[in-house]
């Protein structure tokens, strides 16, 4: 059946909503972008045609209100609804009322979104097929306390209708099942709508693989080979790759014919994604995901297919415009995904305003993002604000690449995991392709937090501090004007990311310095500067650094793909000033400051409690996930001063407890 299309609705947000709105431009289709008060400014919103707002203060009263985008979707005149991925893209009730509405879903159909949408029916499906199951459970979450001994520990509580991570917690024993359930559960409902949740059985050490397939109405079933997505932090793919350094041919042809069969039996259409785990030549069906995924590019790039293009052609009733036979492999490629969140911090998300922006776009690479100049990164949505994707002959090639691109990335203002990523994709796991879902984990176990802390070219910075603050040197004007306030020799003190550290700062002319004390003299010397861009000259060896300066002073200094804040030792905010003086406590007694910006969706204790060291004191929601504030020690709550429902700001006090030990 043909269908017209002219006009597309992206129910979504972000980069996905860009990136689709670029494939329907290139395509010559109008697009229509929706907004919620909270990314009035969004990106997105400044790549489509049109855009409408979603009015409402909750996910639920916007991105989640299946009434209001269909009634903006006809208001607009479009024919059609792309769901991106995450919101509504898995909600077969969504999918029916779009065509309902008379307007062309670009999706699967209402019946394969509700079968494989939902975890829990899709592997009893798969199970009759044949596709090998991890052991696993499903129940009402009395029934799954029940039952999950005979699962068996560790298990992963996961959400029926989840993806990306979210709704998904880890048991170790049965004293943690009650508190994971329940904590899965309101992030499930929370982000999906859905609150239903199973459990199965935790693999140790498997790799994360899935295939990418598409499907026509006309009985085509091609699968784009697989992906590689065992770089996980907290269950979220933060690293993926195609194809996969862990699959051979034997294993590929598999993992394909069981994807083709599970799509063929429901009668699958459109773009899905069937995931497995996978131990050696062994595999286990572990979801299928009936959208685009966030790891589509790395497909895209070595198949040189677009497949936003493929979904629209499909939902216009054509057939794909390749078979099985003429999709090839080309090349390797690798996407890390860019969080807004602090590694130094446990990964704490770190929403703000990002004061410069630039991306790396060369040969090579691409990155869809949905951030710029300016932006707000907002706490109420996902962290993800990017993923920078590179592409090579070879995966060495290309692992090469996306380093450089990531070190070269200009995200100053707000902390994101950019170094985090660069130090993963140098290790020798990742390089021998031997890095598994637990891999992450035992990084992290291994001292890679501590490492961030230390500061390896202070000297190096401190030059690139120097320089950055001075200005260029007008024709004709003396040196000693020029230096201003840094003399031929001057100490002086600056801190780097908190540390204090104090150096002689000697100056042979503008572009040329030296300090001491130091174990080997070293002459610095500024060789370019550019709009943020420096260059230079460590005794012979050519250093590229970034640089954003503050108005306050102080400078943000890129080095590596790290970010390093930089302040005089005298300079002093403001605002830390008035927070150290206000509300004093009595001695002895320990303020909780919140950890982030966020809401407070739950508080665990009263005044006068008694808690222990680790025990969970409240818990913010903040990015769509939610964290955990616990005691420090043992001690009694003194006083609580937020409530269920109040926003926080970073930093800002929450509670004091009083006697710790």
């Amino acid at each position: 059946m043909k269908r017209n299309i002219t006009k597309v609705l992206v129910a979504n947000r972000g980069e996905i909503a860009i990136r689709i709105f670029r494939t329907l431009q290139q395509m010559g289709i109008k697009s229509v972008a929706l907004y919620s008060e909270a990314d009035a400014g969004a990106l997105h919103v400044e790549h489509a045609n049109e855009s409408y707002l979603l009015q409402g203060g909750s996910l639920t009263d916007t991105y989640l209100n299946q009434k209001k985008i269909i009634a903006i979707a006809q208001q607009a005149g479009a024919d059609a609804i792309h769901p991106g991925y995450g919101f509504l893209s898995e909600s077969h009730e969504f999918s029916q009322s779009v065509r309902k509405a008379g307007l062309v879903f670009i999706g699967p159909g209402d019946e394969a979104i509700r079968m494989m949408g939902n975890k829990i029916e899709a592997r009893n499906l798969v199970k009759k097929l044949g596709v090998p199951l991890i052991n696993g459970a499903t129940g009402s979450p009395e029934e799954l306390m029940a039952v999950a001994s005979s699962v068996g520990f560790p298990l992963l509580v996961k959400a029926a209708a989840g993806g990306g991570g979210k709704g998904m917690r880890i048991a170790e024993n049965q004293e943690q099942v009650k508190d994971m359930l329940e904590t899965a559960q309101r992030e499930a409902l929370n982000y999906f709508g859905n609150g239903d949740v199973y459990i199965e059985k935790y693999l140790d050490k498997p790799h994360h693989i899935e295939v990418q397939l598409i499907a026509d109405e006309h009985g085509n079933v091609v699968t784009l080979f697989e992906r590689e997505c065992s770089i996980q932090r907290r269950y979220q793919k933060i690293i993926e790759e195609a194809p996969s350094p862990n699959v051979n041919p034997e294993l590929r042809e598999k993992l394909m014919q069981a994807a083709r069969r599970i799509a063929e039996e429901i009668g699958y259409v459109n773009a899905g994604t069937i995931e497995f785990l996978v131990s050696g030549q062994d595999f286990y069906f572990l979801e299928m995901n009936t959208r685009i995924q966030v790891e589509h590019p790395v497909t895209e790039m070595i198949t040189g297919i677009d497949i936003v293009r493929e979904q629209v052609s499909v939902s216009r009733g054509k057939p794909l415009s390749f078979t099985q036979e003429e999709v090839k492999i080309n090349g390797h490629a690798i996407e890390a995904r860019v969080y807004a969140e602090d590694p130094e911090k446990d990964f704490m998300p770190s929403p703000g305003k990002i004061l410069f922006y630039r991306n790396t776009l060369d040969n090579g690479l691409r990155i869809d993002a949905s951030v710029t100049n300016g932006a707000e990164v907002s706490s109420q949505f996902d962290p993800m604000i990017s993923k920078v994707i590179s592409h090579g002959a070879t995966r060495h090639e290309a692992r090469l690449k996306l380093i450089a691109g990531l070190e070269g990335y200009l995200v100053h203002g707000i902390k994101t995991n950019i170094p985090f990523l660069i130090a993963l994709l140098k290790t020798t796991e990742f390089i021998d392709g031997s890095a598994d879902t637990n891999f992450c984990k035992h990084f992290l176990q291994n001292g890679f937090g501590e490492s961030l802390k230390e500061i390896p070219d202070a000297d190096l910075l401190i030059a690139a501090f120097i320089f950055a603050g001075r200005e260029k040197r007008a024709k004709g004007e003396k040196i000693w004007n020029q230096l201003g306030y840094w003399r031929l020799c001057m100490r002086t003190g600056l801190i780097i990311n908190g540390q204090k550290i104090s150096r002689s700062i000697n100056t042979i002319d503008p572009e040329r310095i030296y300090m001491e004390p130091v174990e080997k003299k070293i002459i610095y010397h500024l060789m370019k500067k550019t709009d943020h861009e420096l260059m230079i000259d460590a005794s012979g060896v050519l250093h590229k650094l970034y640089f954003t300066l503050k108005a306050d002073g102080s400078a943000l200094i890129q080095l590596k793909g790290k970010v390093y804040l930089m302040q005089h030792a005298i300079h002093l905010n403001r605002e830390n000033l008035t927070r150290i003086n206000s509300n004093p406590v009595l001695e002895g007694s320990y303020v909780v400051n919140a950890p982030m910006f966020g809401k407070v969706i739950q508080v665990n204790v009263k005044p006068d409690d008694l808690v222990n060291k680790g025990d969970t004191l409240l818990i913010l929601e903040s990015m769509k996930m939610e964290n955990r504030v616990v005691a420090i020690g043992k001690g009694q709550v003194q006083t609580i001063e937020v409530h269920t429902g109040d926003l926080v700001q970073d930093n800002q006090r929450l509670m004091v407890l009083s006697n710790i030990s």
